[in-house]
């Protein structure tokens, strides 16, 4: 699959890394695995990125009726049809984040493969380290998931349906009460078709169905419609991680009109500047030392 260069593989390799859950996920040698669920079946994948393109592969069951369908997921999954230099051209007009796209040229922002997935990861994931969240998801598939046969033995289990999730959540989630009562209330709403994700929600509707459920707040809201819908144009503005990107290279949160429509990447930009910092690199070096788990996102009140 080709893309318009730049591309910026060490930053998308990094997230894929830093938020691979084992079991139903890995990424070894610069190369993704996971599984999908397709109207036909689910499919194991692997993705490699290179200098112009993706190279994808499936496994032998995956249903051929369903290529075109999986083809469409994994670029807006990579962000394959972004206009980088588009993007690249405004960022870089705002002196403040010029060094930052100089050394990041090209980055892209990660979307999901399964909206549901996304969501209740989302929420699993707030307030706590990376690293948290990729155990409390890992140990929620091997409870609930469906199990894979794997050939190379990485890939164990299917993340849970939701209707898993809502009717034995109670019997395997841990941490606050309040966080696994609401994960299991979005799981049920999902079930039942309360709550539709999908990529042809309208932002500003969606924004609002998820705001009125419990546990989502303005950050999960937020991020959810960035990476689904593929907005480019979200400021993570109450995201920690981003607010002290903003603060080391100067920049107000408040005060980002001028970086639109592109406020989504540069929410990338302050996000990946801080993760290099804690690690003590350079913001032009590449990502191997940079520590994914050290960063934790908010929950939805806004405590840390």
């Amino acid at each position: 699959m080709a893309f318009r260069a730049p591309f910026d593989r060490p930053w998308m390799d990094w997230f894929l890394r830093a938020h691979a859950a084992p079991g139903i996920e890995s990424y070894e040698g610069g190369c993704y695995r996971t599984s999908v669920p397709l109207p036909h079946g689910p499919a194991l994948i692997s993705l490699r990125i290179g200098q112009d393109h993706v190279v994808l592969d499936t496994d032998a069951n995956a249903d051929r009726r369903d290529e075109a369908e999986l083809l469409a997921r994994i670029r807006r999954f990579l962000d394959l049809d972004a206009d980088p230099l588009a993007v690249d051209r405004t960022l870089s007009a705002d002196p403040r984040l010029a060094p930052l796209v100089s050394a990041a040229p090209g980055i892209r922002l990660p979307g999901c493969l399964e909206p549901h997935e996304l969501l209740l990861r989302t929420m699993l994931g707030q307030q706590v380290s990376v690293a948290a969240a990729r155990t409390a998801v890992a140990r929620l598939a091997r409870a609930l998931g469906e199990p894979l046969h794997d050939p190379t033995g990485r890939l164990t289990h299917r993340f849970p349906a939701s209707s898993a999730i809502a009717e034995h959540g109670a019997a395997v989630l841990t941490g606050p009460g309040r966080r696994v009562r609401s994960v299991i209330a979005v799981a049920a709403a999902l079930a039942d078709g309360t709550l539709r994700l999908d990529v042809a929600r309208d932002p500003g509707e969606l924004r609002a169905e998820l705001l009125a459920l419990p546990g989502i707040g303005p950050w999960t809201a937020a991020y959810v419609g960035m990476r689904l819908l593929r907005d480019p144009d979200v400021l993570l503005s109450t995201d920690l991680v981003v607010r002290r990107g903003a603060e080391l290279v100067g920049l107000d949160v408040e005060d980002t009109g001028h970086l639109a429509p592109w406020r989504s990447y540069a929410s990338l930009h302050l996000w990946r500047v801080e993760v290099w910092r804690r690690a003590g690199l350079d913001p032009a070096a590449p990502p191997d030392r940079a520590d994914p788990d050290a960063i934790t996102h908010p929950d939805d009140t806004g405590r840390f």
